[in-house]
């Protein structure tokens, strides 16, 4: 059967089943490209979760976590450190050349524990704020970041006004 006659013989129906079939075809030998390559996605995921599982249980390992509250507690700096601690943090601003106006602070102490909450606007450059916090919090484990508010003075501004609100805890004085 000649070409020409096949196709008179099949018409426009047998045409489109063919060009499906063909479409069919091409669409089982992509899905298996996909498949291996999912594959191998998969495979280079888990090669990557283990390797940083022993990354994680390291980092568990040098600062483990303290059993009991007690423990927890005992870790706190004591209230004769309150001070020094607060010039620390406040010195740390000057360095890194952040302007400062005032803070303000408020200690609070319930049940053993101390907290200075420290109310800190300052004025500097993005990156500088940045450093600062990160600084500040690497220098003093019983520190935390309770609040920032950021805002500029307009979208050109290169100067960045933040409020910070810290807490230092810590031990109260028996």
């Amino acid at each position: 059967m000649n070409p020409r006659a096949a196709l008179k013989w099949l018409g426009a129906p047998g045409l489109a089943g063919l060009a499906a079939l063909a479409l069919a075809a091409a669409a089982a030998v992509a899905g298996q490209r996909w498949d291996a390559r999912a594959a191998a996605l998969q495979a280079e995921a888990r090669a990557l979760r283990a390797q940083t599982a022993p990354g994680a249980a390291a980092a568990a390992a040098i600062a483990p976590a303290p059993a009991s509250l007690q423990q927890w507690q005992a870790g706190l700096p004591t209230a004769a450190d309150r001070q020094q601690r607060l010039a620390d943090l406040l010195e740390l601003g000057i360095r890194l050349e952040l302007n400062g106006a005032r803070t303000e602070h408020r200690l609070a102490a319930a049940e053993g524990l101390e907290r200075l909450r420290v109310s800190m606007p300052v004025t500097g450059g993005y990156g500088q704020l940045r450093r600062f916090i990160g600084a500040a919090l690497a220098h003093d484990p019983a520190l935390s970041l309770d609040a920032l508010k950021l805002r500029r003075a307009s979208p050109l501004a290169a100067e960045v006004e933040a409020e910070l609100q810290w807490s230092l805890h810590g031990r109260a004085a028996p």
